[in-house]
């Protein structure tokens, strides 16, 4: 029988073989290994105790993610490093990884080794990727500190705020130092601003109760004198005293000198003494003067109209002042035109390098005058007679050679030359112009005449009748070696030069004093550059017409050497401890305002250098011209 269907069941049959044909099972997705975005871990904190361990829970953002945590495998792919840096810690490491009881969380325990008992420090987790599909190639954790029990039992903040403090211009962060392997800590911190009274309340964090000298500390309640070391100690729960010591730098870390005057009035003259009162702070370097009275003026010639006023000091009794010798007087110099506030000090370094008797011994500070900062300053020994500066007794002579000539006791010598006069200006500085007498102005201008002739004379050289009877040799080389060392004109152009004699002896060269004008420079003394230029100096044109003289200077120069290749190491040790001072008292002075009293000219060249340029260009000057001198005076 056979099977007809109609047309309709044809139609139906068709569209059924078509959504067949048509419909098409979708092939199995890829498998793709499981693309890591970011691990962290449970604590912020980490408490480790000493040679014990602590745990922490990593998590891995994708859980399926497969990596290598065997910590003793070379392809381990986690590390625990030190925040900012590649280092691993020094103290402890990651012990063991163990998986968690859920997918994608591991148990990761730090070991404590024994190396220092106090530690704390922001570190992070590393997992090293590389393979491809897996994104960055190190994926870190948010940083977490870790720290020794026994630091979480001591002090782990320290500060001193402005509001508890109001003296402070802004709270102050103190730093904590750990002594490795020992139980000994110091804080240590800067109060930028000048304190009469370092009687402070300190803010601090800790986790046992903190003593000085056994009495209980509140943190932001306890006052403490922080004018010297103070000592905190905290007992951890083992049983073992931690100590902090605190040192506190005030304002630049220099002494500081306070000066007040009668009535506040301020220093308007050079000849007139004021009442004052003077006392000083040590900061610790040095021990603090306690007030006492003093007369103070002004000083200086060209220094004295600048802004930046220098001073001399006469105290009531002799006193030793930041560990030098005891005298009534005493000078303050302000070095105002000096970029790199350095000039004096390097110069009187050489100077003290040398075979000169007695060199000016000096200290730098921070000078308070009537309450106010006025920067930094140089208190230094005032040239004078006495058994620990220029000590000749009462039969001696302190002369300067002044070409401005303006002194109660001078005269005018015919022989040798100078600048600006036609012979050398003399000026009697000791015996005291109200206690010389005639006579011995007579003596020392006919002695200074004689050994005019003499060196000036056909005979200069006979060592009996020539020049040599007259001056020590010795003392002229050396002076003139600081000079030409420091670029100092003023040897020939004298001002500030100065020679002694005591009673029978001869005639000696020094002290030195004030070279902050022009030295270690060639601004003021282009000539100078590549060559020897006080040759032709006061009497040394003649001197040097002598071999022995010659001979002499080479001599000294190969001896001191050794000693004048140190003075650049001693000016990158002064630069770095002057730094903020530098930055407080440039904030006040400006030194290019010296061309004022130079007709418009810079006076050193490096005016308007900053303080770093200005030190980094006086040292490749001096480092230069020690070669230019070597080389030179060897040729002689």
């Amino acid at each position: 029988m056979r099977n007809y269907q109609t047309p309709l069941q044809y139609l139906f049959l068709a569209a059924a073989l078509l959504a067949v044909t048509c419909t098409r099972i979708p092939d199995p997705p890829e498998e793709k290994d499981p693309e890591l975005l970011g691990i962290s871990v449970d604590k912020q904190q980490v408490i480790i105790p000493a040679q014990g361990t602590a745990s922490l829970l990593l998590q891995v953002d994708e859980p399926g993610f497969v990596f290598n945590y065997d910590i003793n495998s070379a392809q381990c792919q986690v590390e625990l490093r030190v925040q900012g840096t590649t280092n691993q810690p020094e103290c402890y490491a990651i012990q063991n990884i163990v998986p968690g009881q859920q997918q994608g969380f591991y148990q990761l325990y730090l070991k404590d080794k024994g190396i220092r008992l106090t530690y704390r420090e922001q570190v992070v987790l590393c997992l090293i990727t590389s393979r491809a599909g897996y994104g960055k190639a190190m994926i870190t954790t948010q940083a977490f500190e870790v720290i020794s029990s026994m630091s979480q039992a001591g002090i782990s903040a320290f500060s001193f705020t402005k509001s508890l403090n109001p003296a402070l211009v802004s709270d102050v962060e103190l730093k904590i130092l750990s002594a490795e392997k020992t139980y000994v800590h110091t804080i240590e911190g800067n109060i930028p601003c000048w304190l009469d009274n370092l009687k402070l309340i300190a803010t601090f964090t800790s986790g046992n109760p903190v003593k000085v000298n056994g009495i209980v500390q509140e943190s932001g309640k306890t006052v403490n004198d922080f004018s010297r070391p103070v000592e905190y100690t905290v007992l951890t729960n083992e049983g073992t005293l931690l100590t902090y010591t605190v040192e506190v730098d005030l304002f630049t870390g220099l002494p500081v000198v306070i000066i007040n005057t009668e009535g506040g009035q301020p220093v308007t003259s050079k000849e007139d003494w004021m009442n004052a009162t003077i006392r000083i702070q040590g900061v610790q370097l040095f021990e603090d003067l306690p007030e006492m009275a003093t007369e103070i003026r002004g000083r200086g010639n060209t220094t004295w109209y600048w802004p930046k006023k220098p001073y001399a000091l006469k105290l009531e009794s002799k006193t030793s002042l930041l560990g030098m010798p005891k005298h009534k007087r005493w000078v303050l110099l302000a070095n105002f035109m000096d970029r790199t506030m350095l000039r004096n000090r390097i110069a009187y370094r050489i100077a003290q390098s040398t075979s000169l008797a007695w060199t000016p011994r000096n200290e730098m500070v921070e000078l308070i005058f009537n309450g106010r900062h006025q920067g930094n300053y140089m208190l230094i020994e005032q040239i004078k007679e006495d058994k620990n500066r220029v000590a000749i007794g009462d039969q001696g002579y302190i002369l300067e050679l002044d070409f401005h000539f303006d002194n109660a006791v001078q005269w005018m010598s015919p022989h040798g030359q100078s600048i600006q006069q036609g012979g050398i200006p003399f000026a009697v500085k000791f015996p005291d112009e109200d206690e010389i007498t005639p006579a011995q102005v007579d003596w020392i201008k006919n002695y200074i005449d004689q050994a005019g002739q003499a060196i000036y004379g056909p005979d200069f050289t006979d060592p009996q009748t020539g020049y040599r009877k007259y001056l020590d040799m010795r003392s002229f080389v050396d002076y003139w070696l600081v000079f030409e060392l420091c670029i100092n004109h003023e040897l020939a152009n004298p001002g500030s030069v100065y020679m002694y004699k005591d009673g029978d002896t001869k005639l000696f060269a020094g002290p030195t004093w004030d070279f902050d004008w022009g030295t270690f420079s060639y601004q003021a003394s282009p000539q100078a550059k590549g060559k020897l230029f006080m040759t032709e100096a006061i009497w040394y044109k003649q001197l040097f017409k002598d071999p022995e003289f010659r001979a002499l200077a080479k001599e000294r120069w190969n001896a001191l050497k050794g000693k004048f290749d140190q003075i650049p190491a001693f000016l990158d040790i002064e630069y770095q401890r002057l730094a903020l001072s530098a930055e407080l008292n440039f904030n006040m002075w400006d030194p290019a305002e010296s061309r004022n009293m130079n007709g418009g000219q810079l006076i050193n060249g490096d005016e308007y250098l900053s303080y770093t340029s200005a030190v980094e260009r006086m040292r490749k000057i001096l480092i230069e011209r020690i070669q230019t001198l070597d080389e030179k005076i060897n040729a002689l």
